[in-house]
């Protein structure tokens, strides 16, 4: 019986278009995070294990410039996208909006870095290399991802990217030398993402027939207001996610900070790879599910809350016992000192797929947007209290151990928010069928 109920939730969740896009979403994700991950050797090899930690702490910085350009658009415009695909208006003013917006937000970035090539000592120290760096956020204005997630067609997109980033990355093995090459490193890096977005954004528009001419005041509006929730909670966020390596770099060396770069990356390639596709193939059906009926739209939700679940359970089981053949494979001998710190860490994919359901499939697809910047800020804030007791106290460790105690907080959070507000929703879905 309990096998029966399984195969059909299996099909009825997983289904044919939707199982395509996790695949592309997943081929996406292999390139942006596992190509990289792959040429690690080579660089190291090249610039070292304290070079590697400088060129990291660098893109660690520019990531939260990225989080800005991002603003909220990888699911409020998804989520409008896949509302309006049907009209081609709609639809042009939804794309031509959001890319504007975050072309001025481009710019607010390099201000941004302006200032902190003036105020902050690591930045004045190398500005070119942050300026390399920084070029990656002309490649995330352009590349429509939310454009084709909420059409729910990635398998061109994604194989467009893999093949321009593998190129990248003969690119980076073939000219990446000695020490005194890690600017160009992350030149080819960013270089590399442009090209692949431009190409893919001509396609989108020739393609789709979007109309930069197209006008609508009132949804153009409603794309940037219900981008700004995700946007304030994003960057609270990244307060638990990415600022790790960034005190790390205040209190540490550049090899430690280095070693636990590797680390994270290793990490959020597995993340990048499991509950990205699974959550980002998800959020449009399960927001068209929410916008018919909260009833159905729940039940689905705990269906797919449940085979996710075990499905990253899972993939923390092997992650953790084929760390040290990954770190060998991956990384180096240089390395092998990370493995302890990679197990510790083995329950992140569990526990950051499911606050994504959570957060992204619950609070999101309930289009509830308006109250993850209060959770994202009580998240934050706690998180960046226990990041600077923690790592002082155990280094590298601590800053796992700061991640893993606010994956958890968001889940328990989150889900008492949402047992308190489907109550709500469920008396007012009852009340307008009886009108």
């Amino acid at each position: 019986m309990l096998k029966k109920y399984i195969s059909f939730d299996l099909r009825k969740v997983f289904s044919q278009p939707l199982m395509v896009n996790v695949a592309s979403l997943g081929i996406l994700q292999l390139a942006n995070y596992i190509i990289p991950i792959i040429i690690i050797p080579f660089v190291v090899r090249a610039l070292g294990v304290e070079i590697f930690g400088k060129v990291s702490y660098a893109q660690n910085i520019i990531t939260y410039l990225t989080i800005v350009v991002n603003y909220g658009f990888e699911y409020s415009a998804t989520q409008d996208v896949a509302i309006n695909r049907d009209d081609r208006n709609k639809l042009s003013t939804v794309f031509w909006t959001t890319i504007r917006f975050k072309f001025c937000l481009l710019l607010i970035t390099f201000l941004l870095l302006l200032i902190l090539f003036f105020t902050f000592d690591k930045v004045k120290e190398d500005g070119l290399l942050y300026v390399y760096a920084a070029l990656v956020n002309i490649g995330f204005v352009l590349f429509p991802t939310w454009f084709f997630q909420g059409m729910e067609k990635m398998f061109k997109m994604a194989m467009f990217n893999f093949i321009f980033k593998a190129l990248g990355a003969v690119l980076v093995i073939l000219l990446i030398q000695s020490p005194s090459d890690y600017r160009i490193y992350l030149l080819l890096l960013s270089l590399s993402y442009i090209v692949i977005s431009i190409f893919v954004f001509f396609y989108v528009i020739k393609h789709y027939q979007l109309l930069p001419n197209s006008k609508n005041k009132e949804l153009s509006t409603s794309v940037i207001k219900k981008g700004f929730p995700i946007f304030i909670n994003n960057i609270f966020v990244s307060l638990y996610t990415t600022a790790g390596l960034t005190i790390i770099g205040l209190y540490l060396t550049n090899t430690e900070v280095g070693l636990y770069a590797a680390a994270y990356k290793i990490v959020f390639a597995v993340l990048m790879l499991t509950s990205m596709p699974v959550n980002t193939a998800l959020f449009p059906i399960m927001s068209r599910r929410f916008n018919d009926s909260f009833v159905d739209g729940w039940a689905f939700f705990k269906r797919s809350l449940l085979i996710v679940g075990v499905l990253s359970l899972l993939v923390c089981f092997v992650f953790y016992f084929s760390t040290p053949l990954i770190v060998k494979v991956f990384l180096g001998t240089e390395f092998l000192s990370v493995i302890p710190l990679l197990q510790v860490l083995s329950i992140m994919p569990f526990l950051v797929v499911m606050a994504s359901m959570f957060t992204v499939q619950g609070l999101y697809g309930l289009q509830l947007h308006k109250y993850a910047p209060f959770i994202g800020a009580l998240l934050g804030v706690i998180s960046l209290i226990v990041y600077f007791i923690f790592i002082p106290l155990y280094g590298v460790y601590g800053a796992a151990y700061a991640w893993i105690l606010a994956q958890t907080l968001e889940i328990v959070f989150v889900l008492l928010f949402l047992v308190i507000k489907k109550r709500e929703l469920l008396s007012k879905e009852r009340e307008n069928n009886e009108n």
